[in-house]
């Protein structure tokens, strides 16, 4: 069958598959054929660009989307696809992520990644969701919103917990009681997983915030800056790993948490290499 662009989530995987659907129902369809319908003078243009080699400008997405005669619905979803895959910083591919996730046949086809994305993206679907595992709480939303630091809107609380129970990541009790489910949510594919990016920005704008917020005695904030070998580096980063699955085991043993903690650990270069 032909290849629907809308179950992809890496255009030049999409281009690949359609190239060999048209190869393999036309005798005459190939990458020179392909070059001649779209204009284009490097009769190996699309080859280069499905090997990673070549981009696509504006222009180009035109051309492929009159050469391969994508729809009305498949036109506008391969150039934000494009546009996404070839984005240069984080937040330009959470725009098009955004626009990807629009599409109503992308949401049929994968109906978790449009809520994957969303719990990533906004930082309290996260402590909502460790928020129900402490003691005390209450499937109130006013009282979850004065809760959480800073508050957020009611409305805010009732799509988060909606996020949570589509996931799996909260269930009700026959008695109606919502519970923190014990799944775990992978970042999903691509486009799901760049909220990721997204999270880690808000959580690091909240540790900056801490600094004047909360009091020294609820908080460490502190850093070390080294100059190590590659190969150091390495164990470093692996020490840190591993003292994350650390962290999880001893919060995991905790069966009266009183209070929903942010725990943010950073590794990069301040250099480049020599």
């Amino acid at each position: 069958m032909k290849p629907k662009v809308f179950e992809y989530t890496n255009y030049r995987s999409f281009l690949r598959d359609l190239y060999e659907y048209e190869k393999s129902t036309q005798r005459k369809f190939s990458f020179r054929y392909f070059s001649k319908q779209a204009g284009f003078t490097s009769p190996n243009f699309l080859k280069l660009v499905i090997e990673g080699k070549r981009n696509l400008s504006v222009d180009s997405i035109a051309r492929f989307t009159k050469a391969f005669k994508l729809g009305r619905d498949e036109a506008p979803f391969f150039r934000a696809l494009v546009l996404f895959n070839q984005a240069l910083t984080a937040e330009e591919r959470g725009l098009w992520a955004e626009e990807i996730l629009r599409s109503k046949l992308y949401r049929k086809l994968h109906p978790l990644h449009a809520a994957q994305y969303s719990y990533y993206s906004k930082w309290y679907n996260v402590a909502i969701r460790e928020l129900m595992g402490i003691k005390g709480f209450r499937e109130d939303a006013e009282w979850i919103s004065q809760m959480l630091s800073p508050s957020i809107s009611v409305q805010q609380v009732r799509e988060a917990i909606e996020h949570l129970l589509e996931l799996g990541l909260a269930h009700r009790d026959p008695d109606g009681t919502l519970r923190r489910s014990e799944a775990v949510l992978t970042t999903g594919d691509e486009v799901s997983s760049s909220s990721v990016t997204q999270f880690h920005r808000e959580m690091l704008a909240k540790a900056a915030e801490a600094i004047d917020r909360v009091p020294p005695t609820e908080r460490d904030i502190s850093a070390i800056t080294v100059s190590v070998s590659p190969e150091r580096a390495k164990e470093i980063k692996t020490l840190i790993q591993r003292t994350r699955k650390e962290i999880l085991a001893i919060a995991d043993q905790d069966k009266d948490p009183e209070r929903v903690m942010q725990i943010c650990i950073q590794l990069f270069p301040l250099t480049r290499a020599a």
